[in-house]
């Protein structure tokens, strides 16, 4: 993946190990909580947003600009 692709990219994860690759790699950060880590360890490991678990995230598509 070139390195304008993964500028581009919407990072999700749920640890904060997930979200402390977003930075270097200048990604949006989504957490989902099913890793055992709060909403606020995650915010401030990067995440622009936190959700549920995977589940919630076709709910929220907008909030994270995946629909044009």
């Amino acid at each position: 993946m070139a390195r304008s692709d993964v500028n581009s990219s919407v990072i999700i994860g749920d640890s904060i190990w997930d979200m402390l690759v977003v930075r270097p790699a200048r990604g949006l950060g989504v957490g989902v909580l099913s890793g055992g880590y709060g909403q606020n360890e995650l915010e401030r490991a990067g995440a622009i947003r936190v959700y549920e678990d995977p589940a919630d995230l076709p709910r929220h598509i907008d909030e994270i600009g995946g629909r044009a």
